[in-house]
């Protein structure tokens, strides 16, 4: 009798152990435009992300990690800056500003076969908007490494998100590839999110007056003739909740097991 129920657990067990998960990696071109309260003070962004998920057994759900970065606001102007040693000199002050989404996902694809497979996806995570101010050398063309860097201000938030997009396919256009294995894929998100407070150094471009919940940012320089230090406007700082649209492309692969 024991051995009996012995092979019965081991053939009802084979099936299922056969079942191996696999995994899929992507990598996109993230497109972010910002409404509502955030539209009106940050125009449009631009980034790139990743995803690494693993896919259960019969391809219709994955399950994963989903990381960004966009930047929305760049600006460079040449200041006198006081360096650490005591001197002075002409300096390219750069400020940059952005934000990082971390974030688990799931993945429902409505077809687990063919060349075209449409997906619903949601996500739930992190969101973290930074504002840096870097000190380059005007003689180093390349802006290899800053003379100095500073987090002029970053705060964060939790946000979720929902979202439909569909993978292709490559081996329909290039036939020497495996089937099922490389993917050009798109997605459009919608992402909702908590208050955060942001810097934008290009919104008071367009947007000085107005926003009565906006406080300049300032940060401090020194005249080299005079020898006073000064301050120079960097940007404002906002709140609003994080609500946006994301458009994101790229490749993907999916590595079976």
């Amino acid at each position: 009798m024991r051995k009996i129920f012995i092979v019965l657990l081991v053939s009802a067990s084979s099936p299922l152990l056969a079942q191996k998960w696999s995994s899929e990696f992507g990598l996109n071109y993230v497109y972010a435009k910002p409404i509502g309260g955030m539209g009106r003070i940050i125009d449009r962004g631009n980034g790139i992300g990743f995803n690494l998920g693993a896919v259960n057994p019969h391809q219709r759900f994955t399950f994963g990690i989903d990381m960004s970065y966009v930047q929305y606001a760049r600006e460079k102007t040449k200041q006198e800056y006081n360096l650490d040693d005591g001197t002075v000199a002409p300096m390219e002050i750069i400020v940059s500003n952005s934000f990082a989404n971390f974030m688990g996902y799931t993945r429902w694809y409505l077809t687990t076969k063919g060349m075209v497979r449409p997906f619903l996806v949601g996500k739930l995570g992190y969101s973290l908007f930074s504002t840096d101010l870097s000190v380059y050398d005007p003689d180093d063309k390349d802006h290899c490494e800053p003379v100095d860097d500073d987090v002029l201000y970053h705060d964060g938030t939790m946000i979720a998100g929902v979202g439909a997009g569909a993978k292709f396919d490559l081996r329909s256009v290039f036939k020497k590839l495996p089937a099922g294995r490389f993917y050009f894929e798109s997605c459009f998100n919608f992402t909702q999110g908590g208050q955060v407070r942001y810097m934008n150094s290009d919104a008071d471009k367009h947007m000085q007056s107005g926003m009565p919940d906006a406080d300049p940012v300032m940060t401090q320089f020194i005249n080299t003739q005079t020898q006073i230090i000064h301050e120079h406007h960097v940007g404002y700082l906002y709140t609003n909740p994080v609500q946006m649209f994301e458009l994101q492309f790229g490749l993907s692969v999916h590595f079976l097991r």
